[in-house]
């Protein structure tokens, strides 16, 4: 069985560059921007924490869960509470 040669491990690694056309130089190509769909766009979040009673929290959570089926994020139903608060202000 042959022996391997480990002695090169420590040499570097220098790469051998292609030539390139006449004209390109180092300049790396730029991309035109891409433009995205509606539905491909990142969506925008955050988080953030909550002090309350216990009681309180439980019937948040109680209401994210109707009893008729179904269920809502916290973020969701927060946002119905919030529109729901908006139209009683006005």
């Amino acid at each position: 069985m042959a022996k391997l040669d480990f002695s090169k491990l420590d040499e570097p690694v220098v790469s051998k560059k292609t030539s390139q056309p006449a004209g390109q130089g180092a300049q790396p190509k730029s991309k035109p921007p891409v433009e995205r769909w509606p539905s491909r766009e990142p969506i925008q979040e955050g988080q953030f924490t909550v002090r309350a009673k216990l009681e309180t929290i439980e019937r948040f959570k109680t209401m994210c869960r109707p009893e008729g089926g179904g269920r809502f994020t916290y973020g969701e139903m927060l946002d119905k509470l919030m529109d729901i608060a908006d139209r009683a202000s006005k």
